[in-house]
C-alpha cells in the first residue's frame, strides 16, 4: 500500500497528480471501499501521465509490467484518498473555497508567480484549473483529518524549528534563481504522431535560428503560443521545483545567455533561454520559521499518518478488482 502523502507547500507542486485525456472506454468499478466505489475513469485520470511514461519502454512485456505497476500504485492512492474522505465525513470536516484560494495564493507567493505563471505551470503539467482546485481541496481535507487525528501525537517546539533551520542553512544559501524565457509550441492532446513530429521539427528550426543569433524575444513574439509571448517569452525568475522537471533540467544546465531544447512538456515543445542567474540568500530565521515549522510538522506527521492509514485499511472493507 502506498502511504498517504502530506503536502501543504505544494512545492510545486510535485505532489499533485496530473490529468490527461483518457481513451474512450466503458467505465467500470475497479475497487470498492466500504460502501463507495472507485471507477476505472478515476484511476485513468490519476495515472494517465505515469502510464504514458511506459510508452518509452521498447520491450512489450516490460512496458506492460510498468503500466500495471503504475495502475496498482494509483489504485492504492485512490483507496487511501477514499478512506480519508470517509473519515472526514464522519468528523464533519470540510474545506471552504476561501481555504483553497488562500492556499493557491501561498503557492504563488512561494514561487513568485503571477496568475500567468500559474497558468503556464498547470498547462505544462496537463492540469485544468478546476481539477487543480479539486486536488488542493482533497489535500487540504486530508491534512485537516490527519491533524485532527494525529495532532496530539506530533509536537514541534521552537527549539526544534530553530535546529531544523540551522540544519538547512547550507542548502538554503545554495539556492539559485534563473531569469528564463521560452518559446512554446502547443501540441494538442488529440494530435497524431505525425502532427507532433512536425511541431517538434518546427521547434528545432526555431532553436537553430536562436543559436545562430536571431533575437530570441522577436522569435518568441512571432511563434510562442504560451505565457510571456508578448514579453519576449519571459518567465521571470524561476527556482528549481517550480516548473516542469525536464524544462528545469535543460534551463539550469544552460550558461547565461544560452538556448536549448526542444523540451517536451504536457503543453508542447519549449525552446529555452537562460538569461541570468542570481544567488538567493537564505531568509532570516524570523521570516522563515513558520514555513519551517509547517515543513517539520509535516515530516513528523507523515510517519504517524502512514500508520494511521494502514490501520484504516485493516478495519475497512476493501475489494480491488483490477
Amino acid at each position: 500500500m502506498r502511504a498517504a502523502t502530506l503536502s501543504l507547500t505544494l512545492a510545486v507542486c510535485a505532489s499533485l497528480a496530473p490529468a490527461v485525456c483518457k481513451a474512450e472506454v466503458v467505465d467500470r468499478v475497479v475497487a470498492v471501499v466500504n460502501d463507495e466505489i472507485i471507477t476505472l475513469s478515476e484511476l485513468q485520470d490519476l495515472t494517465a501521465s505515469m502510464v504514458k511514461q511506459a510508452d518509452d519502454v521498447s520491450d512489450p512485456i516490460a512496458r506492460d509490467q510498468l503500466r500495471q505497476k503504475h495502475l496498482r500504485l494509483g489504485l492504492d492512492e485512490l483507496v487511501s484518498q477514499k478512506l480519508v474522505a470517509q473519515e472526514a465525513l464522519k468528523r464533519k470536516l470540510s474545506v471552504t473555497n476561501d481555504e483553497v484560494q488562500n492556499h493557491i495564493e501561498r503557492v504563488k507567493l512561494q514561487n513568485k508567480w503571477d496568475a500567468g505563471m500559474l497558468e503556464t505551470y498547470l498547462a505544462t503539467q496537463g492540469i485544468a484549473e478546476p481539477e487543480f482546485r479539486a486536488q488542493i481541496r482533497e489535500q487540504l481535507l486530508r491534512n485537516k483529518v490527519l491533524r485532527g487525528v494525529l495532532g496530539e501525537r506530533v509536537r514541534v517546539s521552537d527549539g526544534d524549528v530553530e535546529q531544523y533551520y540551522k540544519s538547512k542553512l547550507t542548502e538554503l544559501n545554495a539556492q539559485v534563481e534563473l531569469d528564463a524565457a521560452h518559446i512554446v509550441l502547443v501540441v494538442d492532446a488529440a494530435a497524431s504522431p505525425a502532427q507532433e513530429a512536425a511541431i517538434r521539427q518546427q521547434a528545432i528550426e526555431i532553436l537553430e535560428r536562436a543559436k545562430a543569433g536571431e533575437d530570441f524575444a522577436a522569435l518568441a513574439k512571432q511563434y510562442s503560443q504560451g505565457y510571456g509571448a508578448d514579453n519576449g517569452g519571459s518567465l521571470g525568475r524561476i527556482r528549481r521545483g517550480s516548473l516542469d522537471a525536464d524544462f528545469e533540467e535543460v534551463a539550469f544546465a544552460l550558461p547565461d545567455g544560452g538556448v536549448g531544447g526542444p523540451v517536451r512538456s504536457k503543453l508542447g515543445y519549449h525552446v529555452v533561454r537562460a538569461v541570468t542567474r542570481y544567488k538567493v540568500p537564505a531568509p532570516p530565521y524570523e521570516e522563515a520559521k513558520e514555513e519551517m515549522r509547517r515543513t517539520l510538522t509535516d515530516k513528523r506527521m507523515k510517519d504517524e499518518a502512514d500508520k494511521w492509514v494502514q490501520e484504516l485499511e485493516r478495519k475497512a472493507f476493501i475489494e480491488r478488482r483490477l
